[in-house]
């Protein structure tokens, strides 16, 4: 195992993996979903139509990830504000839009640039074990994950829909820690692109924090929560406890 370089020498036990933009790209899925949704209605689909429900979509999971809203509710009411904003007649309910866009949603996933490269090359690592720690919906993200094939370099899959918690909530990562037998999460990295749920999530469970930020976006007031920062998930292999398993 990679040993962690720094005062005190340990052994890096885990390393998961958030799932939606650092695993796969969710905009794809995304567009894919709602524009096959709204077809099926009989909508001429619109790139405004897109824009505002990606939007829309962003802004509930981020107070679903502060506890202000169920992931039930972000369901509905991300289509019926949808369907307010744009005055679009679809003949069916919000939720039954919904169940439409979940199940294109999952058809199609485009995987980030470098993650088969990357997971081939953790692979080879001894006695590193890999999961993911995705928050979604469990039908959709198993059949996203078992389309794409991510699932095959993975010991174990953390769907927050199956588990009754989400990130940030420390109750996730605590039941992944306690699944994968870590007493010690300073043993665990934990790689995504959410500063929110992955970074201070992460961080505030006591686990070493890798952002991944293809974008160089600024971290501002979150940067306190990251330990290291990627551009590229290839960068993952450069990471100093794995400096001496490079090739």
């Amino acid at each position: 195992m990679p040993p962690i370089r720094g005062e005190e020498e340990k052994m890096l036990e885990a390393i998961l993996f958030d799932f939606d933009d650092t695993l796969i790209h969710y905009k794809t899925s995304e567009e894919y979903g709602l524009t096959k949704a709204l077809e099926e209605c009989g909508v001429e689909v619109k790139s405004e139509y897109l824009l505002l429900y990606s939007e829309v979509n962003r802004k509930l999971w981020r107070l679903a990830e502060k506890g202000v809203l169920s992931t039930a509710e972000l369901r509905l009411r991300r289509f019926e504000t949808l369907i307010r904003e744009t005055g679009i007649e679809v003949g069916i309910s919000a939720k039954k839009l919904d169940e439409r866009y979940l199940h294109h949603f999952a058809e199609v996933g485009k995987v980030e640039d470098g993650a088969f490269g990357m997971l081939r090359w953790l692979g080879g690592l001894s006695g590193l074990r890999k999961a993911i720690i995705t928050n979604g919906f469990s039908d959709t993200q198993r059949r996203r994950i078992e389309r794409t094939r991510i699932g095959d370099y993975f010991d174990q899959l953390y769907i927050s829909g199956e588990m009754g918690a989400k990130k940030p909530e420390p109750e996730m990562f605590q039941m992944v820690l306690e699944n994968l037998e870590i007493s010690d999460p300073e043993r665990v990295l934990i790689v995504g692109d959410n500063l929110v749920s992955d970074m201070m999530g992460g961080k505030k469970s006591g686990l070493l924090t890798c952002w991944y930020n293809p974008q160089r976006r600024d971290a501002d007031i979150y940067a306190e929560y990251i330990d290291f920062e990627i551009p590229h998930l290839s960068c993952i292999r450069r990471l100093p406890f794995f400096a001496e398993n490079m090739d």
